[in-house]
């Protein structure tokens, strides 16, 4: 008997990976039977590694919910919030096409900036970061989720990145 899903993510709260996996094709059928728009927005914390070594596990776990409750309630109901990796959240947001991306991406952006100077849920800097990308019609999912996913890392710049 299989082991059954793991639905929530449970430092964070958010949906697990897992459960991204199960729904992703549904979404990505459903964008395109409706001529629908999908796009996903990666934030990541960018100096994880250095955060993690120099804290506390509990204070870890205390910014981990921090930062989930903090996107979700900068979503819609509509949307879907991934824990996917340690240093990453991941957002599916349907029917969101490239402008409003680029608008919640910048207003993350103003949300997280005190953060990085150290006015965050820790008194310390924590470097957190996102890009977005929506799907279209020559783009398969991957690559879409490729592209959000490098423009959240892109350490060019303060502000955060939108790719499409």
């Amino acid at each position: 008997m299989a082991a059954p899903l793991l639905t929530r993510d449970p430092r964070s709260g958010a949906y697990s990976r897992a459960f991204f996996d199960e729904i992703i094709e549904r979404e990505i059928e459903r964008a395109k039977r409706h001529k629908g728009l999908l796009s996903v927005m990666s934030v990541v914390i960018a100096n994880w590694n250095t955060f993690v070594r120099e804290e506390e596990a509990a204070a870890v776990e205390g910014v981990v919910r921090t930062i989930a409750n903090t996107l979700q309630s900068n979503l819609r109901m509509t949307d879907y919030l991934f824990r996917w990796e340690d240093d990453e959240f991941l957002a599916l947001l349907i029917e969101a096409d490239l402008e409003a991306c680029k608008v919640k991406v910048s207003r993350l952006g103003d949300m997280f900036r005190p953060w990085r100077e150290g006015k965050g849920p820790v008194a310390r800097p924590l470097k957190v970061r996102a890009g977005a990308a929506t799907l279209t019609g020559d783009l398969v999912f991957a690559g879409v989720l490729q592209i959000a996913r490098a423009a959240a890392r892109d350490a060019s710049g303060e502000i955060p990145a939108i790719m499409v």
